[in-house]
C-alpha cells in the first residue's frame, strides 16, 4: 500500500473544517465580500488584533493565515501580553482522525485513484500540468494514476512542501506562549473527520473534482511571491495585503460535498464558544481566520449582532 495515498486521504482530514462548499456545484463564496469598517491595519507592533467586549470580558481576536513560509519570524510581544492573565485560549474548530480510522482512510484511497490517465483525463489541463509538474520536479509520469480530485490534493501537499510553508503556523507559537503564561487552550469545537472525508470522496461530482484540479493548479502556477507578500503583511499589521492572499485553493474544497454545512457548524460553534467565554471576568485570547473574521456575516459581524462591542486593530 502506497503511503501517499494514505497521506492524500489524511489532507482531507486536515482540510475539513476549514472548507465550503455545496454538493458539487460551484458554491458562492462565502467570504467574497468583507466589512470595510473592520479591514484596519494595526496600530501595534505585529499581526493585528480586533477585541470584544462587553462590561467586565474582553476577548483578544487574533487573525490567522492558513500557513507561514517556515522560519518565518513576527512581533509576538503583543500576543505574549495578552497571553499573561488570560484565562483561555479559544482555538478554532478542529477535526480528527484517529487509528480506529485508517481502515476507512485505506478505502478511501481506491476512490481517489482512477483507470483513465490523469492527462487523458483532462485533456485541456495537459498543458498546464506538465508545467506544474516541472515547477514541482516531479517526473512527467508523475500524478497520472490519481482522479482530478486525488490530483488535486496531491499537488497541494507537494506545492506547499516545495514551497516550505508550513500549515502549523501561526497556532504553534501561539500555543508555546500559551504554555509559558499556563493558559490552557481548547477548541471551539471537535468534529470526527471520517463522515464529511467519506462524503468529499465519494460523492464528489466529476465537476468539483475538475474545479478542485484547476484551483490547485492556479496556485502553483502562480508561484509563492503572493503569499509570502500575504505572510509579510499579516505579519506587520496590514490587513487589506493580508486579506488578499490566493485563495484558489478554496475553491477545490469549496465544491465538495458537505463543507458549507461543515463550515456553517465550525461558525456556530466558534461564535457560541465565544458568547460562552464573554460570562466569565476578565480576559481570554482566541484565533480565527483573519479573512472569516471581517468578511460579511462573519464572526465579528455575529457577534456584534448578539450585541457585543467590536472594537479594530485602529481603535
Amino acid at each position: 500500500m502506497k503511503r501517499s495515498g494514505l497521506i492524500a486521504v489524511s489532507a482531507l482530514a486536515a482540510l475539513a473544517v476549514q472548507a465550503t462548499s455545496a454538493n458539487g456545484q460551484v458554491p458562492e463564496d462565502p467570504e467574497a465580500n468583507l466589512v470595510e469598517a473592520l479591514v484596519v491595519n494595526a496600530k501595534l507592533p505585529g499581526p493585528a488584533w480586533w477585541r470584544i467586549s462587553d462590561g467586565d470580558t474582553t476577548i483578544y481576536m487574533l487573525g490567522t493565515l492558513a500557513s507561514l513560509p517556515k522560519g518565518a519570524t513576527w512581533d509576538t510581544s503583543v500576543l505574549d501580553r495578552r497571553l499573561d492573565g488570560a484565562f483561555a485560549l479559544i482555538l478554532p474548530p478542529v477535526g480528527r482522525a484517529g487509528v480506529t480510522d485508517i481502515p476507512a482512510m485505506l478505502k478511501l484511497r481506491g476512490k481517489l485513484k482512477s483507470d483513465q490517465p490523469l492527462d487523458a483525463a483532462t485533456p485541456e489541463l495537459a498543458p498546464r500540468l506538465a508545467k506544474v509538474r516541472a515547477q514541482l520536479g516531479k517526473k512527467p509520469e508523475a500524478y497520472r494514476e490519481w482522479s482530478p480530485l486525488g490530483a488535486g490534493i496531491m499537488i497541494a501537499m507537494d506545492y506547499q512542501k516545495t514551497t516550505r510553508l508550513d500549515s502549523g503556523e501561526p497556532e504553534r507559537t501561539v500555543g508555546k506562549l500559551a504554555r509559558k503564561h499556563r493558559v490552557k487552550a481548547r477548541p471551539a469545537g471537535t468534529y470526527k473527520a471520517m463522515p464529511v472525508m467519506k462524503a468529499a470522496v465519494r460523492d464528489h461530482s466529476d465537476e468539483a473534482g475538475q474545479l478542485c484540479l484547476e484551483g490547485v493548479l492556479s496556485e502553483a502556477e502562480a508561484g509563492t511571491a503572493a503569499t509570502r507578500s500575504a505572510a509579510a503583511a499579516w505579519a506587520r499589521g496590514d490587513v487589506r495585503e493580508a486579506v488578499a492572499g490566493p485563495r484558489n485553493f478554496q475553491r477545490c474544497i469549496r465544491s465538495l460535498p458537505g463543507m458549507v454545512e461543515l463550515e456553517q457548524r465550525a461558525m456556530d460553534d466558534e461564535v457560541e464558544a465565544l458568547t460562552q467565554a464573554m460570562k466569565t471576568p476578565g480576559h481570554a485570547v482566541a484565533l480565527f481566520s483573519i479573512r472569516g473574521l471581517v468578511a460579511q456575516n462573519g464572526l465579528l459581524d455575529r457577534m456584534r449582532a448578539r450585541g457585543f462591542t467590536v472594537k479594530t486593530p485602529g481603535d
